[in-house]
């Protein structure tokens, strides 16, 4: 806030700083606005030191800097927290009661209450003008969300912060970071990954494998998507028009951020470079990730919506031993192996029997990606009532007991990396899964690129369209070029919408 014409020796003003020190700490973060003043005030103190010396003005400069200290200093001493409510919308199994509970004692006179997650009633809450404080979003809400100017700033905040050091962020927390919403990846911080999982990694059930006399595939070398299909294909089960196992299954609702992933591996993309062009149709390499993907159905190796699920979602029927290739990522390891604290996991005969694998490569030149498409975390909404309360409930969550919780559970990488170390490995089958882990976690440095004008929910736009036509597709009743053509239309329509909602 302060004018780009405001010389050095105005700073070192005891009137000014003080007079700014107020203003700002009436319209910014308290503590941390505070800080950042104290900082600049140090420096400028040391360049007038140096330009000055053994000069009268020197000693008039120091005399006014102790001054400046002082003044600052009783500025800076941290005021007693006044009661004030902050909420979060977040999952009962990610928030518990009693962490909640935990919280509001050990936190007092600050409360924390939590919401179920729901998109529709955070932007009607956003709207009414009180929103919760802390928003649960995956990765592609992200820039839409910051388009629309509903994100907070928190950069000062983890510059100063004690238990979240920026440098101590892990990779994913890229997704959250951007100083335009075309441009994701590097600069202001926006919110946080929860815990994150490379989530092209996939899961192979090695009974299933024995039992078709299928080699098992390697979890050191990852493997071309031509070999996974090729292998589902072989290890697809029917019984008339009865699936007994499917050969290869992924996380459906998802299609367009795998596409993106492979894309991105051979140097294209869905998207122009800024995002107001739907490159689709037309497009070989884009039409190529689509088929494959509507192969794998149409030929019955894939769940589909004329072929799905028993239970309800492919992760039921792969711990049932009912999918043999399952591509989920590591986050679902608490449901392959169970936790620590539990006895759940895969069943029957197929306890035991699961092993990950290596996120497979698109195409033959393809880059080894193993990064998050989901990047499951939480933003802060731009009107947040009080801030400084805001970002200790933020931080107790992000890097204290239920980070540590989550860490310790198995169900996700943390996000910090001073956590790593927690990564379970108590018994065999999690040091396999571990070992495998930490090596793709090297290929898991890429942000991949989600357009802020389309929806980013779940599932998102070109999954939602891909998903509007497909049963009749896979019925005969449209070509898979009309199929095409479909979703080419129904995305430019979108991207011009959500571009007029913006721009």
């Amino acid at each position: 806030m302060l004018s780009k014409k405001t010389t050095r020796r105005d700073l070192l003003k005891v009137s000014t700083v003080a007079g700014t020190a107020t203003l700002l700490a009436a319209c910014q973060p308290r503590i941390v606005e505070v800080t950042r003043i104290v900082r600049e005030v140090v420096e400028q103190t040391v360049i007038q030191k140096e330009v000055v010396k053994e000069t009268v003005v020197q000693k008039e400069v120091v005399k006014e800097t102790v001054q400046v200290e002082k003044v600052v200093t009783a500025v800076v001493k941290p005021t007693a927290k006044v009661p004030a409510e902050v909420s979060i919308m977040m999952w009962g199994g990610e928030l518990s009661d009693d962490e909640l509970k935990q919280f509001n004692t050990d936190h007092a006179p600050y409360r924390l209450s939590r919401l179920d997650p729901d998109q529709v009633r955070f932007y009607a809450m956003f709207a009414a003008g009180h929103p919760p404080d802390i928003y649960r979003v995956q990765a592609p809400e992200v820039p839409g969300l910051m388009a629309r100017g509903m994100t907070f700033d928190l950069t000062p905040y983890f510059e100063t912060s004690k238990y979240l050091k920026i440098d101590d962020l892990g990779p994913p927390v890229n997704y959250y970071r951007g100083d335009s919403p075309l441009d994701i990846g590097k600069g202001k911080i926006w919110g946080m990954v929860k815990d994150w999982s490379p989530d092209c990694t996939i899961w192979v059930n090695k009974l299933l494998f024995q039992k078709a006399g299928v080699t098992a595939p390697s979890d050191t070398t990852p493997m071309a998507y031509a070999q996974v299909m090729e292998l589902g294909q072989k290890l697809t089960k029917k019984e008339g028009d009865r699936t007994l196992a499917w050969g290869f299954d992924y996380g459906h609702g998802w299609e367009e951020r795998y596409w993106e992933v492979w894309l991105e591996a051979n140097g294209k993309s869905l998207f122009s470079n800024d995002f107001t062009k739907f490159q689709f149709q037309g497009v070989a390499e884009a039409e190529a990730c689509a088929k494959y993907t509507f192969d794998l159905m149409q030929n019955g190796i894939a769940q589909s919506p004329l072929n799905f699920s028993p239970r309800g979602w492919g992760g039921a029927d792969f711990l049932a031993g009912q999918i043999a290739i399952y591509q989920f990522g590591f986050w679902f390891s608490g449901a392959v192996t169970g936790t620590a604290n539990t006895e759940t996991g895969m069943e029957g005969e197929n306890k035991g029997q699961a092993i990950m694998i290596p996120a497979p490569i698109w195409g033959d030149k393809g880059k080894r990606i193993s990064t998050t498409i989901t990047a499951t975390g939480y933003v802060v909404a731009k009107i947040t009532k009080d801030p400084d309360a805001m970002w200790d409930a933020f931080e107790w969550f992000s890097a204290r007991e239920p980070a540590m919780a989550r860490a310790k559970g198995g169900w996700g990488v943390p996000a910090l990396k001073s956590l790593y170390q927690y990564i379970p490995e108590y018994n065999e089958e999690r040091k396999q899964i571990k070992r495998v882990l930490l090596e793709e976690m090297k290929y898991a440095d890429w942000v991949v690129r989600f357009n802020p004008f389309l929806k980013g929910g779940e599932p998102a736009a070109v999954a939602a369209s891909w998903y509007n036509h497909l049963e009749r597709t896979l019925k005969g009743e449209l070509s898979f070029e009309q199929l095409i053509g479909a979703i080419q239309g129904e995305i430019e329509e979108a991207i011009k919408e959500g571009m007029a909602r913006i721009l």
